[in-house]
């Protein structure tokens, strides 16, 4: 059940769910909130929030054939690790959605019913806060930063007019520039952005940025060297099938 760097919370439809030792992170950031039995359950209701966006993406890329390894909660949020990407641009595209529907579904759930509830209670309140959390993460995974949901959703448009490797070289540069953008807001004089989780915390931001920088180049050598083994598999069959040339 435990393993150096995560730990096995339970399983749903199958698929593992681990929870990171940097989520500590987010227990610390919501301290503040009030009493620790009102951030502990804000923390659950973030928490669960996040695993449910996630299987929004895995029970979607079930669809098409794709399995789930796990899903980990840190303190980025959380990760779905798909035995493969859908290949087709309309699955990717469906796929990476599902994730912010999910969020924005839950947020208008969650402060709908908070307001049928007494107004000066801690629940309703947490559940209010989750609500508006839920909405920020939706629009903050929007955000063309590739591998995120919006980067992953921009690929799959640009695959729509150019090949998966240009299309995914394309979002790994625009990609690059969000991560950029997210270092810099306070430099720029910009420190207040509603679409920035956790108050627009430099820290996260940071290492948002970095996993922005390093995972989209990642994936975009791994597009490349599957472009490349296509092309050879299909030069070697067309060379298969190919009849020999006539001899006279």
């Amino acid at each position: 059940m435990f393993g150096f760097k995560r730990i096995r919370l339970f399983e749903v439809f199958g698929i593992p769910i681990y929870l990171d030792w940097s989520t500590i992170f987010i227990a610390l950031m919501f301290l503040h909130s009030g009493s620790i039995l009102f951030s502990l359950g804000l923390v659950v209701l973030l928490l669960m929030s996040i695993v449910l966006h996630e299987l929004g993406h895995s029970l979607t890329a079930r669809l098409f054939g794709c399995n789930t390894r796990d899903i980990t909660l840190s303190v980025i949020g959380g990760c779905a690790s798909l035995e493969r990407m859908p290949y087709k641009a309309y699955q990717e595209l469906l796929t990476a959605a599902a994730g912010p529907i999910v969020s924005f579904v839950l947020g208008i759930v969650l402060i709908v019913v908070s307001y049928f509830l007494p107004g000066n209670s801690l629940l309703t309140i947490a559940l209010f806060i989750a609500g508006q959390i839920n909405f920020t993460l939706g629009l903050f995974n929007l955000l063309p930063g590739f591998p995120m949901d919006g980067g992953r959703i921009f690929r799959s448009l640009a695959r729509f007019f150019m090949p998966r490797a240009k299309a995914t070289y394309v979002a790994m540069v625009v990609g690059r520039v969000v991560a950029v953008l997210l270092v810099l807001l306070p430099v720029l004089g910009i420190t207040n952005i509603w679409v920035i989780p956790i108050g627009g915390s430099f820290f996260l931001r940071l290492l948002i940025a970095v996993m922005i920088w390093t995972e989209g180049y990642r994936e975009y050598k791994a597009a490349l060297q599957e472009e490349n083994f296509r092309r050879w598999t299909q030069a070697d069959f067309e060379a298969r099938v190919s009849p020999p040339p006539y001899d006279m």
